[in-house]
């Protein structure tokens, strides 16, 4: 592997959140822990989505409308131009082209996103991003906050389907009121617990997009990402 690849490599890396600094405490109790990792699963989906979606500027799309005229023929650009997305990085994409041909339209496209060529090589060109605006990283950021409400809806939709299992559990007498009194309060804690850690993954991903112009939404987002910061840099995980 090449110097540079290496160093792409490194800045994506760099630009992971860790999900493995939530882990799942073992319990015997079937019904907390469906309910554990039901909510751990959508925790997981939320750190996925919001980093494997949104993004400051999005250049995956540039060239598939683009019609173009080669050899007195239209041509769909993005049937002979790709951007090859496991070789780009946050500030440089990687496009492979069909044909030389082609090159003064990837250009003429390019421009028009303010992308400026770096280098060509073997049918592939290494281009540098424009920095984004403030106004894509608001936009992003939103993004990234919509992903985050509808998780937190989705863990009160796992604690709600949990509670119904229970309450149907001890209606047909599968449970005494006593483990099921204590499986409702462990649920209740796992939910807040777990609301708590979306926050902390939703603070991380609006870091990395907004870099140094990042700033906290409210007090309490502060109050609680803070907190579990620095349990996390006590313990390395933090435990549910």
């Amino acid at each position: 592997m090449s110097e540079e690849n290496t160093e792409k490599e490194e800045k994506k890396e760099e630009k992971k959140i860790d999900i493995g600094v939530l882990k799942l405490k073992p319990s015997e109790n079937t019904y907390i822990i469906s309910s554990k990792e039901r909510m751990f699963d959508v925790i997981k989906a939320f750190v996925e989505n919001s980093q494997g979606s949104i993004a400051l500027n999005d250049f995956g799309q540039i060239f598939k409308t683009v019609t173009v005229w080669v050899k007195f023929r239209p041509r769909k650009l993005g049937s002979y131009v790709e951007i090859i997305k496991e070789r780009s990085t946050e500030t440089t994409i990687d496009v492979r082209y069909s044909g030389d041909e082609y090159i003064p339209h990837i250009k003429e496209v390019l421009r028009d996103h303010k992308i400026k060529v770096k280098s060509m090589s073997n049918n592939v060109m290494v281009c540098q991003l424009p920095r984004p605006s403030d106004q894509d990283i608001d936009t992003a950021i939103q993004k990234v906050r919509v992903i985050s409400n509808t998780a937190r809806s989705s863990l009160a939709q796992v604690k709600a389907s949990s509670i119904q299992r229970l309450q149907a559990a001890i209606k047909n007498e599968y449970l005494e009121a006593k483990d099921v009194k204590f499986a409702l309060q462990s649920i209740e804690k796992i939910e807040q617990q777990m609301a708590g850690m979306l926050t902390y993954f939703r603070v991380e991903c609006e870091k990395m997009l907004a870099g140094r112009k990042f700033a906290f939404d409210s007090v309490e987002t502060k109050d609680m990402y803070t907190a579990i910061y620095k349990r996390i840099q006590k313990k390395f995980y933090i435990e549910v």
